[in-house]
């Protein structure tokens, strides 16, 4: 079962209705805390290699965000778990973009002067005025059962795409997914032979993958489009990651990667149909010839 993996265009809210309501109501400037929980991309930890005590440092913000306070927070092993953001916004959305916009060039700085991985696994926010809260964490689903004796190698003509599935599926970031996935649908597209029993002339893209991928919000209508319509809408955004055959150093802030999230969520379901089409087909036709 494919699920999605990045969910930054998610923000669940924990306290109940009419607190959430009254927060979402009220536009007038006042006190939220947003805490960016951090993650290594290479361990799976939810902390980062960076020494910090149990007691959290305190820091000013950057000049966009002024009055605002960071807290640095390290876990019981002594290492960085969180940073929590104490700032003025008019709501959760507002305090979240711009904690983000202040945080995200933050860890750049000490990615850039350490050089170990890091990246931000999720977020919580706070309006201490109206007690209202939400959060923002990757959803961890039940281990499926699988049949280790009935399923052989992925064949070898076939094995190079399912590695770019796999290296959708294993991305921490919506760029390097959207252009792993968005290679598969290329190649399906063009008629790769690896490919040629995944179905995708008769492909369509339905309300179920929108609602999974999280792309029921794009701006432009997507349901029923074709392989060939589809990959046109999302050519320019896997082309602006690209130029001159490497890869683009494009910084986008937090509204940005949450796009760019959706079509990479969709790229990277299509390419898993498209891919277990073909194998089930492959599948068949060996049933049919034992």
């Amino acid at each position: 079962m494919w699920i999605p993996y990045d969910i930054r265009s998610s923000l669940k809210a924990e306290s109940g209705p009419d607190t959430v309501r009254l927060s979402q109501a009220d536009d007038r400037p006042r006190d939220f805390v947003v805490g960016f929980y951090l993650r290594n991309p290479v361990t799976q930890a939810w902390e980062l290699d960076i020494a910090a005590g149990t007691d959290p440092q305190t820091i000013a913000a950057g000049p966009d965000l002024p009055g605002a306070r960071i807290s640095i927070c390290g876990n019981e092993a002594g290492k960085l778990g969180e940073v929590l953001y104490q700032l003025a916004a008019t709501s959760a959305e507002d305090a979240l973009a711009r904690a983000h916009a202040d945080f995200q060039p933050r860890l750049l700085r000490w990615l850039a002067g350490i050089g170990r991985g890091m990246a931000i696994g999720g977020w919580r926010v706070a309006d201490m005025t109206h007690g209202a809260r939400w959060r923002c964490t990757p959803f961890r689903p039940s281990a499926m059962k699988l049949d280790f004796a009935a399923l052989p190698p992925v064949d070898p003509d076939l094995a190079p795409f399912v590695e770019l599935l796999q290296r959708a599926r294993n991305a921490c970031d919506a760029a390097s997914r959207l252009l792993a996935g968005f290679a598969v649908l290329h190649a399906a597209h063009a008629g790769h032979p690896a490919l040629g029993r995944a179905g995708t002339g008769a492909f369509r893209v339905t309300q179920e993958m929108l609602i999974h991928s999280g792309a029921l919000a794009w701006p432009q209508p997507l349901q029923d489009l074709d392989l060939d319509a589809l990959l046109a809408v999302m050519r320019p955004h896997h082309d602006r990651l690209i130029q001159g055959g490497v890869l683009a150093p494009v910084l986008d802030d937090l509204a940005g990667q949450r796009r760019l999230a959706q079509l990479a969520n969709l790229a990277d379901l299509i390419a898993h149909r498209l891919i277990g089409a073909e194998v089930h087909a492959r599948t068949a036709e060996m049933a049919m010839e034992a």
